[in-house]
């Protein structure tokens, strides 16, 4: 079995930082207090977590297919001022990737009637994103676990309930 090569780049507080330690990007929102960072050959996606106020939470999502030299911002909530293409929802949740070009964001929104719950799908690398709502998980929001990927087969579960959707 061969190993995954590891992420071209990691990241320190609002940084990305590539193997020689030259920061490459730096998150355009307010504060970054945790991020996620998942990578495919030379494929980077990187998901900033900057807080949460008034039912919306500071997210940014970049993106580079050139192994980490360049990086493009794809989503971001805009309540807290970064401007993006896309913006997924009020709170961002579980992730995945398929691939360099496939992308899987779980998005919630508990000021939407008793909770919503959406999956964003991407097959181009983030330039257009198709939603899909997820019915059976609103109200589930603040408890969602895991978004995981089989074929066109995408399966969200939260706790105590799972939803399957065919994108």
């Amino acid at each position: 079995m061969l190993a995954t090569p590891p992420c071209p780049v990691h990241v320190v507080g609002k940084r990305v930082v590539n193997a020689s330690g030259r920061t490459v990007y730096t998150d355009p929102g307010y504060q970054a207090v945790t991020h996620e960072i998942r990578c495919s050959g030379r494929t980077v996606w990187i998901m900033f977590h900057g807080g949460a106020a008034s039912n919306q939470e500071a997210y940014v999502v970049v993106r580079s297919a050139d192994g980490g030299r360049t990086f493009r911002l794809v989503s971001a909530e805009s309540y807290f001022g970064v401007k993006a293409p896309h913006e997924f929802d009020s709170y961002s949740g579980p992730w995945t990737i398929a691939g360099p070009n496939d992308g899987y964001f779980v998005g919630s929104c508990p000021a939407c009637g008793r909770g919503t719950v959406s999956l964003w799908v991407t097959h181009d690398g983030g330039r257009t994103f198709h939603r899909y709502a997820v019915p059976a998980l609103t109200g589930y929001g603040a408890t969602l676990r895991s978004v995981s990927v089989s074929g066109s087969t995408v399966t969200i579960s939260a706790k105590g309930r799972t939803a399957t959707i065919h994108a």
